[in-house]
């Protein structure tokens, strides 16, 4: 038997591994069959704390499957953002269910604690129904382009990062403004990504802070909860992804140095040439003389070529269907951007899972993951062994990386020599 499964925490607005925050309330219902609310911290029901745990035994359709995920481990998820992304390319736009007390209540008392417990259980499980239908106009037939692996993995790897918070300085709020005091919790801000993006590559933004967007001055505000924070960046990670697509080894040496030595050009310069070339069309004298490019730009005009005669095309790991249908804007550089995106998300979900299983029984953490970077929190009572297997594994396919180290996210010091 399957059932929706909604999760409502008693303040809106806060994380849902906020100290203050908890679940209050828990919709459920069977796809065809009736509705209820399972009570947990509400008013309307004092005293009584249902049960929910037997939903383990079923499949569970619901809106953000990570957030239920830090409810309770459910084992038989389906995200309906991953249902959405699947037909349409999109998540499902939960902005147009609408519920009158919602509006009122959230516009009003944004500021009110545990503001979910005021509303009456009535109100909650009227949004829920609404939500329900929405749910329920995923058509059955597209189930079979589900992909509940993608889905299981991805909610696995970016919710593990969650749960770990980042530890951030008592003047933090200095750093940002007063409104991230609310979301400080035990001295840290969680983190929230959000997984369905039109290219599914995350972005991280929570309690008035963008963590994949902060300026130097605002990484400051980030800080150890153990001995010292410790930054993996992969060097040129996009060009050795294509790379990896094309077939053209790079070896150990920079990437950027050796297109600088193809180019006859510096470093820097290099590095603005090889944006140039992979986002503003590559040069026909480029593709003559630099066998990277060349490749590239064959492997650009076959992607686009599959992608307009099959429409559809998928990306590389997990097999995800961008279909032609849901891109009215669609050029050959774009869908490329879109596919190498794709890659280096995948590619990453794999690795967040392995350090995950390394770091198991260690007191380091990965605690913010920013596309072609890792930060950790890292105890020396694991040992600096630790830091070298943690950079063996983020290059185990050969995409090598720099570290730093320091006392806080903005002010680190180059220590790949020592790794």
């Amino acid at each position: 038997m399957s059932y929706i499964v909604i999760p409502i925490f008693s303040d809106p607005f806060l994380h849902p591994l906020h100290k203050d925050n908890g679940l209050s309330l828990l919709y459920v219902k069977e796809l065809d069959g009736k509705s209820k609310m399972l009570c947990q911290f509400h008013p309307d029901c004092v005293g009584v704390l249902e049960d929910y745990k037997w939903l383990d035994k079923h499949a569970i359709v619901t809106p953000d499957a990570k957030i239920l995920n830090q409810v309770y481990p459910f084992k038989d998820v389906l995200d309906m953002n991953c249902m959405w992304w699947t037909r349409i390319n999109q998540p499902f736009d939960m902005s147009k269910v609408r519920n009158n007390a919602y509006d009122f209540f959230y516009n009003k008392y944004y500021n009110a604690k545990r503001l979910n417990e005021i509303i009456p259980i009535l109100k909650h499980k009227e949004w829920c129904d609404k939500l329900m239908e929405e749910i329920k106009k995923y058509p059955e037939s597209d189930l079979g382009l589900y992909d509940t692996i993608y889905d299981r993995e991805v909610t696995e790897a970016f919710g593990y990062i969650e749960r770990n918070g980042v530890k951030v300085s008592d003047d933090v709020c200095d750093i940002f403004d007063m409104r991230v005091k609310k979301h400080i919790s035990d001295g840290r801000l969680y983190t929230k990504y959000n997984l369905w993006t039109s290219t599914g590559r995350p972005s991280n933004s929570f309690g008035n802070v963008n963590f994949a967007a902060m300026k130097p001055e605002q990484r400051k505000a980030i800080i150890p909860e153990y001995d010292m924070l410790v930054e993996y960046d992969y060097d040129a990670f996009h060009l050795r992804l294509i790379g990896d697509l094309i077939g053209y080894k790079f070896d150990k040496e920079s990437v950027h140095q050796h297109l600088a030595d193809k180019y006859g050009c510096s470093y820097d310069e290099a590095k603005q040439k090889s944006f140039q070339q992979l986002y503003g069309g590559i040069e026909k004298e480029i593709r003559k003389n630099i066998t990277f490019f060349s490749l590239t730009y064959d492997k650009i005009n076959t992607f686009w070529g599959y992608f307009n005669d099959n429409k559809f095309i998928e990306t590389d790991i997990y097999n995800r269907k961008l279909l032609f249908k849901n891109y009215t804007d669609m050029n050959k550089n774009k869908l490329f951007n879109y596919l190498i995106q794709a890659y280096e998300t995948e590619s990453n979900i794999k690795t967040i899972i392995e350090l995950k299983l390394y770091l198991l029984n260690k007191k380091t953490k990965l605690v913010l993951y920013g596309y072609d970077s890792f930060l950790f929190d890292f105890s020396k009572e694991d040992g600096v062994n630790t830091l070298t297997e943690i950079k063996n594994i983020l290059e185990r396919n050969g995409h090598m990386v720099k570290s730093k180290a320091g006392s806080n996210y903005g002010e680190m010091n180059d220590i790949s020599d020592r790794l």
